[in-house]
């Protein structure tokens, strides 16, 4: 039999399949082909960029990444994968919006240049990504549209402890990096010989905070930090990064603090806390729910206490909004009870000590959780119940990135 003539037709009629949806993009109204475009998922437009010169000149429109940013930001989040195991510092995703639900990998075109770094922070569909060999190199990503920049390095100290926070004010609209650097003694500067072993933050009489703006590109220092915080931003509500102070006393008041840093005006302030016993005497770190400032306390176990603020800045308007249960998956107990800490060295680095993290509130109510080593599960407020999330191609060790996808860059105006 001569397959030849029926593969010939059969050809045709792709082509012109694939031909019809892009003429039919094309011939609407602007304004109307953008409304639709923005309803996509930030692959599907990726692959729209790619069909023909109209169609990459009308996705590089403005209009079209801030209506696509706006829309991604309300539906379920894009879910990066910072894997540990078995390739070391590689980024694989998974669209939630997606009904098949696959996890993809992530080309990071910077790798020879930085082929260890953590994940300071997502914000509107960028990454910043920086060096985990302490060589001082941070890059801007959107790990989509894979534009990348490498931003200055600022002044090195030969023993230092570094924090960032990265995050963009709705108001003044410019994305800004913000470096704490805790560190020993002026002279061990500019690669100068130590003679001070490792020893902990707590330990560094000095501090600076630096500030870099993504627009002028280059670092600035504002002085001191008055707090003794414990790990990088964890929380970005209002235009305003949050930390924690470590554990202890702080100015006087029992118990940690929640440190505020505007991106507008550059101050850092205190957050005012509930009078909770838990959040006056007990460790806490900080989530987004909602939009919602929020501190999570471990009870133990995997057992959580939520509370939300919701109403920013306003301590009235704190309440204990959720109680979970412990709940520890099969492979979690056998990790803790072998003490296996190889396999959890991003989660150890991000997370000190932590079993389980709270990431997000999903769509439908939902919140998402992650387990030391990477285990996904999502509980049911109402029903109380736990279920494991699993994905195709999902790695086995990894620390998870709440994301949006987006074709956003730096230059792009965004009106979130």
């Amino acid at each position: 039999m001569d397959l030849s003539g029926e593969k010939q037709p059969k050809k045709r009629n792709c082509k012109q399949e694939e031909d019809q949806p892009e003429n039919w993009i094309h011939s609407l109204p602007h304004e109307i082909a953008i409304d639709i475009l923005s309803r996509l998922p930030a692959t599907a437009l990726i692959q729209f960029r790619f069909v023909s010169k109209a169609s990459h000149i009308l996705s590089n429109d403005p209009l079209l990444g801030n209506l696509h940013l706006s829309r991604t930001a309300k539906n379920n989040p894009c879910l990066i994968f910072h894997c540990d195991y078995p390739i070391r510092n590689q980024l694989y995703f998974v669209e939630l919006s997606d009904q098949k639900e696959i996890v993809r990998k992530i080309q990071t075109p910077f790798s020879a240049s930085m082929p260890e770094f953590n994940v300071v922070g997502s914000c509107n569909g960028l990454l910043c990504l920086s060096d985990s060999l302490f060589d001082g190199l941070l890059y801007v990503y959107n790990p989509f549209t894979r534009k990348h920049r490498e931003l200055p390095k600022s002044i090195q100290f030969e023993e230092q402890e570094v924090m960032f926070g990265f995050g963009f004010h709705p108001v003044t609209k410019e994305y800004k990096v913000v470096k704490i650097i805790y560190y020993a003694n002026a002279y061990n500067a500019h690669n100068r010989p130590s003679r001070y072993p490792r020893v902990r933050i707590r330990d560094f009489p000095h501090s600076e905070v630096q500030i870099l703006g993504l627009s002028s590109n280059a670092w600035r220092s504002i002085g001191k930090v008055p707090y003794q915080l414990d790990r990088s931003s964890e929380a970005l509500v209002n235009g305003r990064l949050h930390w924690v102070t470590q554990r202890g006393k702080c100015h006087g008041v029992r118990g940690q603090i929640i440190v505020s840093f505007d991106l507008a005006d550059e101050q850092f302030r205190e957050v005012p806390r509930a009078d909770s016993v838990f959040l006056t005497r007990c460790t806490f770190y900080l989530a987004v729910l909602g939009g919602c400032l929020s501190a999570v306390v471990p009870l133990g176990y995997g057992r959580l206490e939520i509370w939300s603020m919701k109403e920013y800045n306003v301590k009235e308007s704190w309440i204990k909004e959720y109680n979970i249960e412990g709940h520890l998956p099969t492979i979690v107990r056998q990790h803790l009870k072998q003490d296996l800490q190889r396999p959890f060295r991003i989660w150890k680095n991000v997370c000190n000590s932590r079993i389980v993290r709270v990431l997000c509130l999903l769509k439908n109510g939902k919140i998402l959780l992650e387990y030391r080593g990477g285990n996904l599960v999502s509980y049911d407020p109402e029903s109380q119940t736990f279920e494991h999330m699993m994905f195709q191609g999902m790695p086995n060790l990894f620390q998870m990135v709440v994301h949006v996808g987006s074709l956003n860059w730096i230059d792009i105006p965004s009106e979130l």
